[in-house]
């Protein structure tokens, strides 16, 4: 299917002010849990939990070693960056583990307006497809943010290190937000595209991408020929979770919920992403993949 926060781009809007477009694609929110303030009210369920659908991944098999390329762009039609996704990379050894690698980096005209560049990496148990580990480093004009999340049965534990460029400046940040099961933006990701995607199937998950909790709606639309290929479409949704009140909230950025194209294929890779953003139309559009 994190910005996918988490996709770079097939899952990711970002609702921070930190980057405009890029982060925008490559990751989702951030944001800080008080715990000892609502550790009251992480003991009633929140009212959306009703809604959640089952962790469990379903039967479809798992995607093979495969690298892909895609190229972000405002309205189809001005370069704006490219994201390069890496599943079970051969080169990687990390035992009983499934690991996803991405990078991405702002490109021409967006790169002027906004320096971007990130890498991220996420560690998945293979067999729940849950989250264990997840790492990410994004570089702007101003700032490098570091971000390391560990992903427990009582909930995720965040530690974050911000390092402002022109002064050198640290600043350290450490965030938990008690749920279980919250999933990362790629794991989500492999659980969605585990079931059996029938039309008017949907899809709901917590995801906690790049430190700060959202509420993850998706739904199946139905099935279509796109960019000569048979696809999957779904509605992506998502709605920021407060993590005073656990109450969900506007995601601003966001219009209106993104269109995500998955191939119709033994893979169920990301065909193209379209998203109305605050800035326009964002997409995020498959131009190679190959099984190294």
């Amino acid at each position: 299917m994190g910005a996918y926060s988490s996709l770079h781009t097939y899952l990711t809007m970002n609702n921070s002010t930190r980057t405009v477009v890029p982060r925008g694609m490559f990751a989702f929110c951030h944001s800080l849990l008080v715990a000892c303030f609502c550790s009251h009210l992480a003991l009633a369920a929140p009212v959306w939990q009703a809604d959640l659908t089952s962790s469990t991944p379903g039967h479809f098999a798992k995607l093979a070693p495969t690298v892909l390329d895609l190229q972000v762009s405002w309205n189809g039609m001005i370069t704006a960056g490219t994201v390069r996704m890496e599943f079970a990379p051969p080169d990687v050894t990390k035992s009983g583990s499934y690991v996803i690698r991405t990078s991405a980096t702002s490109l021409g005209a967006a790169a002027l307006l906004f320096p971007y560049q990130t890498d991220f990496w996420s560690e998945v148990d293979p067999s729940s497809l849950r989250p264990r580990y997840f790492h990410a480093v994004e570089t702007d004009d101003k700032e490098t943010v570091n971000t390391t999340i560990r992903y427990l049965p009582s909930g995720t534990e965040t530690h974050e290190e911000t390092k402002h460029l022109k002064t050198g400046a640290v600043k350290l940040s450490d965030r938990t937000f008690p749920f279980s099961p919250v999933f990362d933006m790629f794991s989500a990701m492999l659980h969605v595209r585990s079931q059996k995607l029938d039309t008017g199937d949907q899809v709901t998950l917590t995801i906690n991408p790049v430190g700060a909790p959202c509420l993850l709606r998706v739904k199946v639309e139905g099935r279509e020929v796109h960019a000569g290929r048979d696809a999957i479409r779904l509605t992506v949704g998502m709605r920021k979770i407060d993590t005073k009140t656990l109450e969900l909230q506007p995601y601003k950025k966001l219009k209106q919920d993104a269109t995500l194209w998955l191939s119709d294929d033994a893979d169920r890779i990301p065909l193209e992403l379209r998203a109305a953003v605050f800035i326009g139309d964002v997409r995020a559009t498959l131009v190679s993949q190959r099984k190294p």
